[in-house]
């Protein structure tokens, strides 16, 4: 048997001499072979390195997020921070980013990039997201360090982005002043780096800006020299054009940046004003729907209005006067306009032969040689054939990014299928075929082959005139290809050049990858021939050059339109510019541009990605067509992801599959198979009994509760000196697992199909007739057992007397109308839909705004809406012509005004998280809920948030909702996977949805696929996603004074129907289930990165020392969470006497709330390391061990704080005993 060491010291030398193909074949060789991979920290961050490099940023995260978790002290952990911060940043999870850079920024430890660098990530950061003012401080720290610190593209790109900022955001000062200092930065940039076309757009925009007409072209055409092709560049030299009354040339510039950006909103807008002022009002009709079609994610009711004048004037009008007298061509003549030569280079090899042929006449002796013909380089290899092919076949579970993926090879093909056709025309006609172009057996067997058509254009001479010349058009030739879907890709650059990204990023507005879906633009409405098809307008042009793909890039509209005509201000014309991230825009491109002689390398101080993470499963069927067998077996074709919870279709890198079904499964070490309890039973007894001791089947206990080895009969002294003389004999303490447990996964995909019929299963519903049944022992085991994840409870209020009055609107105004509210500002919708907030498309991503207000305020608008309601409803009730339509929205107070393509939303606002904890102020609502049974009361011996120490905001305290109709609580689980209570007020009803909690790992990956956080961010699950992926969903009306209660782990969103209030709360009950249930998810959290607020930790001790447990499943946990507690505070304690650091008696008052790390924020137990903030001296950091020796090896400037004394904490240890039910009942 080969040893897997020696394949991952290879994979290690492959990845040190840049060779990542064979690097990624041996590391997955050493996968395969050795089950406890996750133990080896090297390899978890030389695998992520190579991951990296292939753009596969999914497992690149997964697998830094297991070294975070099993060795945060790891000696390259600087570096892991970096790449996760690059990697958040590309993919627009903008808080993780800025998390990761300030963690990498702490670390004094040098990594591939540089301090400056980090921080000029930050600051960008911190602009994209609308901080300004943290941005500035960012730059202006890096421009204030010495120039022998800062490599010069570094400083360049800090002084453009200083001065773009100071252009833009007016609080910094008046306009005057503003302007000199933006023109100085932006000159100095320049000084700096020439060769950066960004700074030399801003210079032009700023020039532009100034009305210095001739300054703003020359940057202009700088920025086109020094750079790829930019939609923004050509769209503002447009708007240069326009203003200076030259609208030809406008034209030329506006075609140029729609044919770059298909999704160039400010283009298609500009574009569209410009033929209205032209008086060509069906052209202008057509830029303005493609500019909405655009604009996807955000509502412009101006725009809307425009669009709809345009409508009647186009309806009203015959078309032979539309467009009578014309000054410019019309939308579908306009993309054969002469093109810039940057725009089609891609064509450059086959423009030439044409133009060589036409010119010189010998088209008869092109291909007398086939030998020697060589395909350009845009030709799709066989191997990129069959990866079209999978993914025409597999277009309906596509992700985005393999969507637009699939339509880059469209493109490609589409052009590859004409230039064969030409050249066999050719051929034909002079009897030479080359042998060498590739058959159309490929092309013709590919699933739904496209129609392409060729038109030929004029050829492009690179000139643009000058806005001070008559424009002219140049007749050369060109080429326009077009799809019947009329999609075309223009993918984002994801290149990351040395050390800095040319990505593009997402705002603050909230405004998702519009980029990353190109669509079907919208035609003119008087055309039903148009050139695609069933009236789609679908022009094509070529795109940019191959491996520097043109970029995608958002703009926001700096002007309004106007009712009646074209926007103005003072008579002029307003263009809508490209903004940038500082003017209201959305993405940045080209961030940093670094020197063209920088090393691409992830091992040199510079990291490089390749374009897109699709491209790997080519160049490894290339490695082996071109190397096969020369690197024996452990050359692999597909990567093997080694995370147990990897997937086909997860993330964004579903290309890159695993080599075997077996590694998808793979769950931890132990080969796991539903239902085959001995295949779940590992050599290693102790992984073994982990399994046999989870109450959760087919689960193991999470890696704080899994067994150490050693008794529990033995007391804390033995158990601390049993742990030191493992650790000091030098013994492998492997079988202690005190550091080496497996990391936390998904709960395991269930295989069976469920029937149709059971995908929506009815909700457990009791109906209580008597206070004896709602106390009844029998209600408290119904609900909590697992095999319900939800009951709902009828009558329980009449059955106890419950005066849910206390908690109506009128009676909360009177007790306390000045309690602070958090309003959310939301879309009311269908319960079972939501769409994107232009209301095209069904999302997963459910949008709100955050606000505050007061009871009072908020009791206001609660009921000027429901007499809005009832007003209107009786007005439709009176009209005779309308009443079946008034009952019909009376019925459903979602229901939208929608049309084929767009429906439109109501705003409402929704009253969340208003704190009942007061006991002085909600006296006599507290006292009401204290009739409830005891599993529902908030306060009990038999829930263990009552034994947390201290309160946790709307989990041991009650929380109040104030809802409209259509107010919605997002899908999640309850903090710690608690169970949950939930009291409808009334008046109106709620609608529920709720999933089994052993479901949560496919609705996680469901949320990785439309790019949300599970943990953090807000979705709405798609009914008809969760019913294809075979997840049931319980559905129910919840009714006033019913009582929902929510088991442990279960999944669930909310919707109400009427007007309402609720009241809710958390509940854990002491049992081994909910134990077990609750540190899993502690655990998640903490390999994820995100903040439990639980304390676990402490409340096991909290409640070794108040609780008596009689089960013996629940003891052990608690035992073995303990005994691994005690020896880590120990064992921190005998290397800080070590080391001769001093630790400070603090204790530990009542109430105090439990502390948390202030950079990983896990939770700390005993020991808090502490420091002085940087910022103010007054305020205390605390950190734990890890991350204060991260920050200072040494523990210098830091204080050690003691919470426990050792022989308390061994006292608590060894009187927490199992107790005897008999005794405990007698007791």
């Amino acid at each position: 048997k080969a040893n897997p060491d020696l394949y991952c010291k290879l994979g290690h030398l492959h990845l040190l001499s840049e060779d990542y193909h064979k690097s990624l074949s041996a590391y997955n060789k050493y996968h395969l072979l050795e089950s406890e991979y996750w133990k080896d920290y090297p390899f978890l961050f030389g695998l992520g390195i190579v991951y990296y490099h292939f753009s596969a940023y999914s497992w690149t995260v997964k697998l830094f997020q297991q070294l975070l978790y099993n060795e945060p002290s790891f000696c390259k952990i600087n570096e892991v921070h970096c790449r996760l911060g690059l990697v958040f940043k590309v993919t627009s999870n903008l808080e993780s980013a800025v998390k990761h850079f300030k963690r990498a920024l702490a670390d004094p430890r040098s990594c591939s990039i540089s301090k400056p660098e980090i921080r000029f990530h930050l600051g960008h950061l911190y602009e994209i997201q609308g901080k300004y003012v943290a941005a500035r401080g960012e730059y202006e720290q890096i421009i204030a360090l010495p120039a022998t610190q800062v490599k010069s593209f570094v400083q360049a790109n800090t002084l453009r982005q200083l001065g773009w900022i100071h252009h833009t955001v007016e609080s910094f000062g008046d306009a005057a002043s503003r302007s000199a200092t933006a023109l100085q930065f932006l000159q100095r940039s320049i000084e700096i780096d020439r060769n950066n076309g960004q700074t030399w757009y801003f210079l032009g925009r700023y020039y532009s800006s100034m009305g210095k007409v001739h300054d703003a072209f020359v940057s202009y055409r700088q920025s086109i020299d020094k750079s790829e092709a930019s939609a923004d560049t050509w769209c503002s030299i447009g708007v240069l054009y326009q203003e200076q009354n030259q609208p030809m040339d406008a034209l030329q510039a506006y075609i140029c940046a729609v044919q770059l950006d298909r999704n160039h909103e400010a283009a298609w807008r500009d574009l569209a004003i410009l033929y209205e002022a032209c008086q060509q009002p069906r052209d202008a009709l057509v830029c303005y729907l493609n500019a909405k079609h655009c604009a996807q994610n955000t509502k412009d009711e101006d725009l809307s209005r425009r669009i709809k004048l345009l409508q009647e004037q186009v309806g009203s009008s015959p078309n032979e006067h539309l467009n009578k007298g014309h000054i410019l061509p019309c939308i579908e003549d306009a993309w054969t306009l002469p093109i810039p030569a940057e725009l089609t280079q891609r064509q450059s090899a086959f423009n030439a032969i044409i133009k060589h042929c036409r010119e010189n006449k010998i088209n008869k002796h092109i291909y007398t040689s086939p030998e020697s013909w060589q395909p350009p380089m845009w030709y799709l290899s066989a191997q990129q054939i069959q990866v079209l092919q999978n993914l025409r076949l597999n277009r309906s579970i596509l992700t985005s990014n393999q969507l637009m993926e699939l339509e880059r090879l469209e493109h490609n093909f589409a052009i590859m299928s004409q230039h064969q056709q030409r050249l066999m025309a050719t051929a034909t006609r002079h009897q030479a075929v080359p042998t060498a172009i590739p058959t159309a057996t490929a092309v013709n067997s590919l699933p739904g082959n496209m129609v392409t058509s060729m038109a030929v254009s004029p050829m492009v001479n690179g000139i643009i005139p000058s806005p001070t010349t008559v424009s002219a058009v140049v007749t050369t030739q060109g080429i326009v290809c077009s799809t019947p879907s009329g999609k075309e890709r223009y993918p984002m650059n994801s290149i990351v050049n040395g050390t800095m990204d040319n990505h593009l990023y997402k705002d603050a507005t909230g405004m998702d990858k519009s980029h990353l879906k190109t669509g079907k633009l919208v035609s003119s409405p008087v055309l039903s021939n148009a050139n695609g098809v069933n009236g789609v307008f679908s022009p094509s042009a070529p795109s940019g050059v191959q491996g520097y793909p043109p970029v995608l890039q958002t703009t926001t509209s700096s002007h309004k339109l106007l009712p009646n005509g074209p926007a103005t201000e003072n008579g002029k014309l307003n263009y809508h510019h490209h903004q940038g991230a500082l003017d209201g825009g959305a993405r940045y491109n080209s961030v940093m541009d670094t020197p063209q002689d920088t090393p691409s390398s992830d091992v040199n101080p510079s990291l490089h990605t390749t374009t897109n993470p699709y491209q790997l499963q080519t160049k490894l069927t290339n490695h082996m067509h071109h190397h096969g067998g020369t690197n024996g077996s452990i050359v692999s074709i597909k990567p093997s992801p080694p995370l147990s919870h990897a997937s086909r279709s997860s993330g964004a890198d579903g290309v890159l599959s695993p080599t075997s079904a077996s590694l998808d499964q793979r769950q931890s070490p132990i080969k796991e198979k539903l239902g085959e309890k001995e295949d779940l039973l590992s050599e290693d007894k102790y992984l073994k009994q982990s399994y046999e001791l989870s109450v959760i089947p087919h689960r193991p206990l999470p890696p704080l509760l899994q067994p150490i080895g050693i008794p529990f009969t033995l007391p804390a002294r033995d158990v601390i000196q049993t742990c030191r003389k493992l650790m000091c004999n030098g013994s492998s303490p492997k079988h202690l697992h005190l550091d080496k447990c497996p990391p936390p996964s998904k709960p395991p995909s269930r295989k069976q199909t469920l029937p149709k019929e059971e995908l929506s299963p009815p909700a457990p519903t009791i109906y209580l007739e008597s206070k004896k049944e709602a106390m009844s022992r029998a209600l408290a085991d119904f609900c909590t057992n697992p095999q319900n994840p939800v009951t709902v409870i009828r009558g329980l209020a009449a059955a106890l007397k419950l005066d849910l009055g206390l908690f109506s609107t009128k009676t909360l105004v009177e007790s306390n109308p000045q309690c602070t509210v958090e309003v959310r500002t939301q879309a009311q919708q269908p319960s079972e839909e939501n769409w994107d907030s232009n209301g095209t498309n069904k999302v997963w991503l459910c949008e709100s705004s955050r606000s505050y207000s007061s009871i009072a305020k908020y009791a206001q608008y609660q009921a000027m809406t429901f007499q809005e309601s009832m007003k209107r409803n009786t007005n439709q009730n009176t009209s005779g012509e309308k009443s079946s339509r008034g009952t019909s929205d009376a019925s459903d107070p979602c229901s939208s005004k929608s049309t084929s393509k767009r429906k439109t939303f109501k705003t409402i606002k929704f009253g969340t998280n208003i704190d009942l904890s007061d006991e002085k102020k909600w006296k006599l609502q507290l006292q009401e809920l204290s009739k409830l049974p005891w599993l529902f009361r908030l306060v009990s011996a038999g829930n263990m948030l009552s034994h947390v120490g201290h309160s946790i905001l709307g989990m041991n305290t009650i929380q109040l909702y104030m809802k409209v109709p259509g107010s919605r609580t997002p899908g999640h689980q309850e903090n710690n996977n608690y169970s949950a209570i939930n009291i409808n007020i009334g008046p109106g009803d709620c609608e529920w949805f709720a999933v089994p909690e052993e479901y949560w790992g496919e609705i996680c990956n469901l949320c990785e696929k439309h790019n949300i956080n599970y943990l953090s961010g807000s979705w709405w699950p798609v009914l008809e996603d969760l019913y294809h992926a075979n997840i049931p969903v319980y559905r129910f009306i919840q009714k006033p004074g019913d009582l929902v209660w929510l088991n442990a782990g279960t999944v669930h969103w909310v919707q109400a129907v009427g007007w309402c209030n609720n009241i809710a709360w958390n509940v854990g009950l002491v049992s081994p289930h909910q134990y077990q249930m609750t540190v899993e998810r502690y655990e998640w959290n903490k390999f994820c990165g995100y903040k439990s607020i639980v304390p676990i930790v402490q409340l096991t001790w909290n409640m070794a020392q108040h609780v008596r447990i009689t089960n013996p499943k629940l003891f052990n946990m608690m035992k073995t969470c303990m005994m691994r507690s005690l020896w880590q505070c120990q064992q921190m304690l005998d290397n800080l006497k070590k080391n001769n650091i001093d630790v400070i008696w603090h204790g530990r008052t009542d109430e105090e709330h439990s502390h948390y790390c202030e950079t990983c924020e896990v939770e700390l137990f005993n020991l808090l390391f502490v420091r002085r903030s940087e910022s103010n001296l007054q305020t205390h950091l605390v950190h734990c061990l890890n991350c204060a020796r991260n920050l200072n090896p040494d523990l210098e400037n830091f204080v050690v704080l003691n919470q426990y004394h050792t022989d308390e904490l061994m006292r608590i240890y060894d009187s927490f005993t199992l107790v005897s039910r008999i005794l405990s009942i007698s007791a």
